[in-house]
């Protein structure tokens, strides 16, 4: 059952999440699509956690993290944004010393 201990379990235990619509080689969005390609491009291991797999995935999500909207990208257990924030993260270097810190 989908609720926001699990979300917090998975944000905790994975070092990068997305929670997006759609799977990492099968996205449903733009924006989705978006976030996992940036975070590929990182080169390291990462989950994706379709949306869609469960009606209680999405609300669990927002109660947990008090974002509205997916795609939400996690990274060493913070909440990052979607894909925008990420790609703006990305072009400054943040992302990847976020990266590299979860990996540390």
């Amino acid at each position: 059952m989908w609720n926001k201990e699990k979300i917090k379990e998975i944000v905790e235990s994975e070092k990068i999440v997305i929670f997006a619509k759609g799977s990492k080689m099968m996205p449903m969005c733009g924006f989705s699509q978006h976030a996992i390609a940036l975070v590929g491009r990182l080169g390291k291991p990462f989950e994706v956690v379709n949306i869609f797999d469960d009606p209680n995935i999405r609300p669990s999500l927002i109660e947990y993290s008090q974002w509205p909207t997916t795609p939400q990208v996690f990274i060493g257990g913070e909440l990052l944004g979607g894909s925008d924030i990420v790609e703006e993260m990305m072009n400054d270097g943040e992302l990847q010393k976020k990266v590299a810190a979860a990996f540390a």
